[in-house]
């Protein structure tokens, strides 16, 4: 239902609700009725499920016929019928299912609705699924019992080490030895006495006979298993030519993994596409990208990949960061000249308006609405703070800045300033709000972070809309908002020396450079160049294969 209604929003044209880089925006018309077929489908095929009353116990037969007409719905593939009860594992499923079925309803059985699942997974959870056998096999994986039935030329028996074969003899934390004696059950070594039997059954019914151990499980150091210890004992010297022959095996095992030179490491990425598919336009918060990790720029702009959350992932630090700051942006926006009467209230309802979308999750809402309110007091005090002096308040504003390449082409820098505020000196202060931890100044006067920078470039070069050209810059600030103690804080950009307007334009100069070094087709987009740490990055770090070319290599740039 969550899905449908998302798609019918879509649908109307309410995508401007979402943040631009969310993926959903930018859904066309015919993905759209695609994305609305899909849910119709899915809507009829779990509809058996959907039908039955969660409200009160049903019985185990009704939820078991209900759950397979599910998967039979999912898993109907036409022409080749139910795809999910072919093979042996589909058998298997669908035995499940028939036993699940007749069992129940012979003892009409009553499960609550919310236990089905893990008590679906406990009935599958002992079926052993055997694949076919090939004719004409030469091996097979067999247990010790199948072991035993059969006669073969040579026997390779595996795992013998201390705790697996034999197993290790696991005590009771409910009964006693004396328990387990008095009610007729197994003491713990006989599993033990059992596995001893097996192995000399094995050991000597086969004209050759390969024993195996790991020499280490999960990690850790493993000791042969106790039998191999008796044996060796018994055979005295002899066992030491048993040991020369095993040593042909372990050397063929070495051959395998003996690489044919010495160890390379896989070189870091350097794509270099055609400059006819390079970005030209980019947003402010991308250029950080750009300087950090031109790799991220490449994967997103160039290959165009956009990395999918998983299916219901609960709502995290990002969908917090999107409420709070769509509803301080509304609140900005709508009261740009002037302040309401009651501001907090007026604040609080918006908030309560964006944390709607987080009402699937009653957890998460319950933990970030008090948070949210101590932020919208502060806010209050903190906007009242800003217009005491009569200054105007622009929010959420858009605006662009053109970078002449030549030959008629330019490079387009995008912004959408979260609030430019116009003293009434005429000077401009630019701010942006952080629900995580803000960049710091050293990082703003070095270049690393130049969102701030740059929208001064844009708001000095007259690109945003009703915003004078040749404003004076006289603040670039980040507003930091976490709900904690304190809610929020101003964070002022200590430029030291420098004034806004020279950071303003010696940020335009370095992504002028930029830009046309990455105008040449020659350049190419590598991986870490300025990151903060060593081997991580970003989103794309596993597709530029960070992990492997950045191991045991040097101080790096």
């Amino acid at each position: 239902e969550t899905v449908a209604t998302e798609v019918a929003k879509l649908q109307a044209g309410q995508a401007s609700a979402l943040h631009p880089a969310d993926p959903r925006a930018r859904l066309r018309a015919h993905e759209l009725e695609a994305a609305a077929a899909l849910v119709a489908r899915l809507t009829a095929a779990v509809a058996p499920l959907e039908k039955l009353d969660h409200r009160k116990p049903q019985g185990l037969a009704a939820l078991a016929a209900a759950h397979r007409k599910v998967v039979e719905a999912l898993s109907d593939d036409g022409a080749d019928g139910i795809v999910a009860f072919a093979g042996p594992d589909g058998g298997a499923l669908l035995d499940t299912f028939e036993s699940l079925v007749d069992e129940a309803a012979a003892e009409t059985f009553l499960v609550a609705t919310e236990d089905y699942a893990e008590l679906f997974r406990t009935a599958v959870a002992d079926r052993v699924v055997r694949p076919p056998p090939v004719a004409g096999a030469r091996l097979h994986i067999l247990g010790l019992l199948e072991a035993r039935l059969v006669t073969v030329d040579r026997f390779v028996l595996g795992g013998l080490a201390e705790g697996v074969w034999p197993p290790a003899a696991a005590s009771d934390p409910w009964l006693s030895r004396g328990m387990r004696h008095a009610l007729g059950l197994d003491l713990p070594e006989r599993r033990i006495g059992l596995s001893a039997h097996d192995f000399a059954q094995l050991a000597g019914s086969a004209p050759e006979v390969v024993m195996t151990r790991p020499g280490k499980i999960g990690g850790a150091p493993v000791a042969a298993s106790r039998f191999l210890q008796r044996l060796a004992a018994v055979a005295g010297p002899a066992w030491k030519d048993v040991v020369r022959r095993g040593e042909a095996y372990l050397d063929f095992a070495r051959k395998l993994d003996r690489p044919a030179g010495p160890p390379k490491r896989v070189a870091r990425p350097e794509p270099k596409p055609p400059r006819d598919v390079r970005p030209v336009s980019l947003s402010v918060t991308e250029i950080e990208h750009w300087l950090r990790d031109p790799y991220t720029i490449y994967a997103k702009h160039i290959l165009k990949l956009a990395p999918l959350d998983p299916v219901d992932l609960p709502p995290g630090a990002k969908d917090r960061g999107i409420a709070i700051h769509a509803a301080i942006g509304t609140f900005c926006e709508r009261y740009a000249t002037a302040l309401p009467d009651d501001p907090l209230e007026a604040l609080l309802d918006i908030g309560r308006q964006e944390f709607e979308k987080l009402d699937d999750t009653p957890e998460a809402r319950a933990f970030w609405w008090p948070r949210f309110t101590e932020i919208a007091r502060w806010f209050v005090r903190f906007e009242r703070e800003r217009r005491a002096d009569g200054t105007v308040v622009t929010a959420e504003i858009k605006g662009a800045l053109d970078i002449p390449l030549g030959e008629g082409r330019a490079f387009r820098l995008r912004a959408r300033a979260d609030r430019i505020e116009r003293h009434p000196d005429g000077s401009f202060a630019i701010l942006d709000f952080k629900t995580g931890a803000p960049p710091s100044s050293k990082q703003v006067r070095l270049g690393l972070s130049p969102q701030l920078t740059l929208e001064g470039a844009i708001l000095r070069g007259g690109g945003f809309d009703g915003l004078p050209p040749g404003a004076g810059l006289a603040e670039i600030a980040y507003v930091r908002l976490t709900g904690g103690d304190p809610a929020g804080e101003c964070c002022p950009v200590d430029l030291e020396t420098q004034s806004a307007d020279a950071a303003a334009e010696a940020a335009l100069g370095k992504l002028i450079g930029l830009v046309k070094k990455f105008d040449d087709p020659e350049t190419p987009y590598r991986s870490l160049v300025l990151s903060m740490w060593k081997s991580r990055y970003g989103t794309y770090d596993d597709l530029a294969r960070v992990k492997e070319w950045s191991t045991g290599e040097g101080g790096g740039e």
